[in-house]
C-alpha cells in the first residue's frame, strides 16, 4: 500500500516537478526488492492507462546493492561489468536478473535497442545508454517526443559520478546519511538556465535530520 501510494503521487505530480517532462528523474530505492515492486507498479499503472511515463531501471544484483546506507563508488570506476552479468546462480539473484532481463526488453522496445544482462558488454552499454540518454536531453536536437526518459529507478547505481543538467528532480524512498546523503542530493546540482535554479528533492522517508547533520558535518 504505501509503495502504491508513492507511486500515486510520484505519477499525480512528475509534470509539475519536471516542466512538464522538459527534464528527467531519478528515484533512489532502499533494495532490489523495492525496485522491482516500483518497476512493476508503475508497468502495471501504465498499461491500465494511468500514466504515460518512459520508466526505466538499472540496478547490480549483487549484494552491496541491498544495504540500506548509501554506497559511494563511481560506477564507472569501480562497477565490474563481468562480474554482475555472471553472478552465481541462487534464486535470489537469478530472480533479480530475470527481472532485470524483463526491464531491459521494455526499454529495449521503446527506443529501437537490443540490451542484455546475458552479455557483460551488453550489459555495461545499457547503463551508458541510460547515461547518456539523460545527458543528451540537454542537446538542441534532441527529440523529445521519442528519445526522452523520464524516471530511472535505483539502488545505487548514478548517484555518485553522475551528472546531467536535464535531471532536475530526485525522489527518495532510501535511508541516507553524510556523504552519501549529500552526493545523491547533488546529483540535482546542475543548474540550467533560469528554469532551472536549484533541483528537487522529494523524500518519502524522514531525512531531515540526517540532511540537517550530514550538512553540518
Amino acid at each position: 500500500k504505501r509503495l502504491n501510494k508513492i507511486v500515486d503521487y510520484i505519477i499525480a505530480y512528475h509534470d509539475q516537478k519536471t516542466f512538464s517532462r522538459e527534464y528527467s528523474a531519478l528515484l533512489a530505492v532502499s533494495s532490489i526488492d523495492n525496485v522491482i515492486h516500483y518497476y512493476d507498479l508503475f508497468h502495471q499503472k501504465k498499461l491500465a492507462g494511468e500514466h504515460d511515463l518512459r520508466i526505466a531501471t538499472i540496478f547490480t544484483y549483487g549484494t552491496n546493492e541491498d544495504s540500506e546506507e548509501a554506497q559511494d563508488y563511481l560506477p564507472s570506476d569501480e562497477v565490474d561489468f563481468d562480474v554482475l552479468a555472471e553472478k552465481p546462480t541462487t534464486y535470489q539473484s537469478k530472480h533479480s536478473r530475470d527481472k532485470l532481463e524483463n526491464y531491459i526488453g521494455d526499454y529495449n522496445k521503446m527506443y529501437g535497442t537490443s540490451f542484455s544482462t546475458k552479455d557483460s558488454q551488453q550489459f555495461e552499454n545499457y547503463f551508458k545508454n541510460i547515461s547518456q540518454r539523460l545527458k543528451d536531453r540537454e542537446k538542441e536536437n534532441f527529440n523529445h517526443d521519442k528519445d526522452r526518459l523520464d524516471i530511472v529507478i535505483v539502488v545505487n547505481m548514478m548517484l555518485t559520478g553522475f551528472d546531467a543538467k536535464k535531471v532536475n528532480t530526485l525522489y527518495v524512498d532510501k535511508n541516507l546519511k553524510q556523504h552519501g546523503l549529500i552526493q545523491a542530493y547533488s546529483r540535482t546540482n546542475r543548474i540550467l538556465g533560469e528554469q532551472k535554479s536549484q533541483g528537487n528533492i522529494l523524500s518519502f522517508r524522514n531525512l531531515k535530520k540526517a540532511t540537517d547533520e550530514a550538512i553540518t558535518l
